[in-house]
């Protein structure tokens, strides 16, 4: 059979998943799974890229063996790059978006240049970890590898570089860097002169579907095609969702959320720069308009920590666990910072909780609904705000990804947020990955034919809001 291998690199863990469609239908099948775990290098936490490559490797491999693998498709997170010398060397390992480097960054900048300004100028969030804030501190901390850099590239385009000896970004990876023009989709040579940033720095921007070379004989491996895929994780999973046109409302729910829409054009004014929403790119040169939110960061935490101390919990019984909690839970804010860095949750929600004079947490299924009712209501808050923004409301959601893999956190989602939610879409990123695959190798016309096959092949459960449960494919 004919197949497409889409590589997901999540925050804990990657993927090689073997997709092909038989008789009008998409098929699916997990080939392997990984960690995917920072380490410490010079000081820094970073990528361990050597690493992925060798699992990289190994999954295309499995995929040879198993069928006729046509193309290969890599997703990350953004954000994140790669520094190369003039011989195409990587310079260090790329630094994690959760490495501390760019504490502070945005009161240093914030002093000097207007942070309203460059919203208005790239569309982008102003977050700490932005791309630009990362190379600022890189160029003054370690400018002993700036200087040496004569490529940057992002880490999902490193890692096709590794493959097929070629260098170019993929454009939706390439909006979350802070750096582009959001009208032109070119790079914003404006900014990058007034950061001091020699634009030489950058390649060629590429769009999703672009066939950048073919795996090289160096990997003992056969030479399918490396393709340009919606390289940005959350672009990769909202080219999955079903529904065609511009109302569609998603939140992809893991480590981070990310609550959003698709527009055709920017969205950029003092609203959607006070209410940090972002300008991104999807494919077709869409918009995903959306705002980024801890996610299940803080749930993830806490399992970790539990675990730590001996008690370890499944989904299915933290599910059963909370079903049986019977009490009150403090309302946390879950983009307070204290939560966002690593290690002792369970006191940062205590030390919360008894500072607003809430009910202190008794237990660990407590403590996870907690958890589950803060994001819920950080959705509520952030969907208002979206259609405050655009003026029109929406009356369903797709939830995406691992957290709708929990049915009561589903019909938590439904109940807080008074929207039907559609679940089904559970490996949206990697399905994402492989349909503009698809379309790229021509197995597809066009992404309305490809988004035909997700309908006919996948079903979806809806959760309505009042405990009002319905399961059925969609129409």
């Amino acid at each position: 059979m004919e197949s497409v291998l889409a590589i997901d690199l999540g925050a804990t863990s990657g993927r090689g998943v073997l997709y092909w469609i038989e008789e009008g239908l998409l098929k699916a099948e997990e080939l392997s799974r990984f960690e995917n775990i920072p380490i410490k290098e010079r000081g820094n936490l970073c990528w361990n890229s050597h690493q992925l490559m060798e699992h990289i490797v190994h999954a295309i491999k499995l995929a040879q063996v198993k069928s006729d693998l046509q193309s290969v498709g890599i997703d990350t997170w953004g954000v994140d790059f790669a520094l190369l010398d003039s011989q195409g060397e990587l310079i260090a390992q790329p630094v994690h978006y959760r490495d501390s480097r760019t504490n502070g960054v945005l009161e240093e900048i914030g002093s000097y240049s207007s942070l309203e300004e460059l919203y208005y100028k790239t569309g982008n969030q102003i977050m700490e970890i932005n791309t630009l804030f990362q190379l600022i501190r890189l160029k003054n901390r370690q400018p002993d590898q700036y200087y040496k850099a004569d490529r940057l590239v992002m880490v999902s385009d490193y890692l096709n570089y590794r493959l097929t000896g070629q260098i170019a970004i993929e454009k939706t990876i390439a909006s979350t860097m802070q750096l582009l023009n959001p009208y032109t989709r070119e790079w914003n040579k404006e900014l990058l002169a007034s950061f001091e940033i020699a634009d030489n720095l950058f390649p060629s921007l590429v769009e999703p579907g672009n066939i950048i070379g073919k795996v090289q004989e160096k990997w003992g491996l056969q030479a399918s095609k490396v393709i340009n895929v919606c390289q940005h994780d959350t672009a990769s999973a909202i080219a999955s969702i079903p529904d065609d046109g511009d109302k569609v409302l998603y939140i992809s729910s893991g480590t981070w959320s990310l609550i959003g829409t698709v527009l055709s054009s920017p969205l950029i004014s003092k609203e959607s720069y006070d209410k940090e929403f972002t300008n991104e790119f999807g494919l077709d040169d869409s918009i995903t308009f959306l705002k980024n939110c801890t996610g299940l960061w803080i749930f993830e935490e806490l399992r970790r920590q539990f675990k730590e101390q001996g008690q370890e919990y499944s989904f299915q019984m933290i599910t059963e666990m909370i079903g049986n909690c019977q009490e009150d839970v403090a309302r946390i804010d879950t983009e307070n910072p204290e939560f966002a860095s690593a290690g002792n949750m369970i006191e940062k929600i205590t030390a919360y909780a008894k500072r607003t004079n809430q009910v202190l947490p008794s237990s660990p299924a407590h403590y996870f609904k907690i958890a589950y009712y803060g994001l819920a209501e950080k959705y509520k808050q952030v969907i208002s705000e979206l259609e405050d923004l655009l003026g029109y409301s929406f009356e369903k959601l797709y939830l995406l990804g691992g957290g709708s893999k929990s049915s009561y956190f589903s019909q938590l989602v439904a109940d807080v947020t008074g929207k039907t939610v559609v679940t089904g879409l559970y490996e949206a990123t990697s399905i994402g990955n492989a349909l503009v695959q698809f379309k790229a190798l021509g197995y597809v016309e066009d992404m309305k034919e490809a988004k035909k096959l997700v309908k006919e092949s996948i079903t979806f459960n809806h959760f309505y809001p009042k405990k009002e449960e319905k399961n059925d494919t969609l129409s």
